[in-house]
């Protein structure tokens, strides 16, 4: 049981790739849905066996979020790609610079022997996102093309708000950390 939460963060970040596959290139979205499923059934059990096993290690705490963020932003990405009249370029921008600049903010933080305080809207931000990506590849599999161009207003709003959301937790965390990042800001000028 030491090792069931990374492994199954590792499983996360390994299903990404097929689904992207799937979605784009085999022209497979059930398929693709699937795995998406999977990988975030994974993502709701490696934080809930890491906890009840005491094993959280400074990887898992680490990976975890980084195997979220390759997942949705994956995903973001393909529906961009796919359907860019619902998943927009500002819809991507925010959820796109949001989890780079929060991971930057982590690896810092990680390289300092900080932690970074994470709070219960980040996990909710998580959900909000994950709910989105399920909606569409309910409309793309169930819907087709005629839906997701009749119900793309719909869809952008959801998109749209789920993006809003996602760049509001990355000013959350700023402001949440921002005396640990003072500090070792304040480390750095002067070492």
């Amino acid at each position: 049981m030491k090792y069931l939460p990374n492994t199954l963060t590792f499983i996360r970040i390994i299903l990404t790739p097929f689904c992207i596959y799937f979605l784009l290139f085999d022209s497979k979205p059930i398929l693709a849905f699937s795995l998406f499923i999977i990988a975030s059934i994974t993502d709701a059990f490696d934080g809930y066996y890491a906890r009840k096993f005491n094993v959280i290690s400074r990887l898992g705490a680490f990976l975890d979020p980084l195997a979220d963020k390759i997942m949705v932003v994956s995903m973001f990405l393909c529906f961009f790609h796919l359907y860019d009249n619902i998943v927009n370029i500002y819809v991507l921008s925010m959820i796109i610079f949001r989890d780079v600049f929060v991971t930057f903010i982590r690896m810092i933080m990680e390289y300092r022997k900080y932690t970074l305080v994470t709070s219960k809207i980040s996990k909710l931000k998580t959900v909000i996102q994950i709910v989105a990506i399920n909606v569409m590849f309910i409309a793309i599999i169930f819907g087709g093309e005629i839906f997701l161009n009749d119900q793309s207003s719909y869809l952008l709003i959801l998109m749209l708000i789920t993006a809003i959301i996602t760049f509001y937790t990355g000013i959350h965390y700023f402001v949440t950390n921002y005396k640990q990042l003072k500090l070792i800001c304040n480390f750095d000028v002067k070492g």
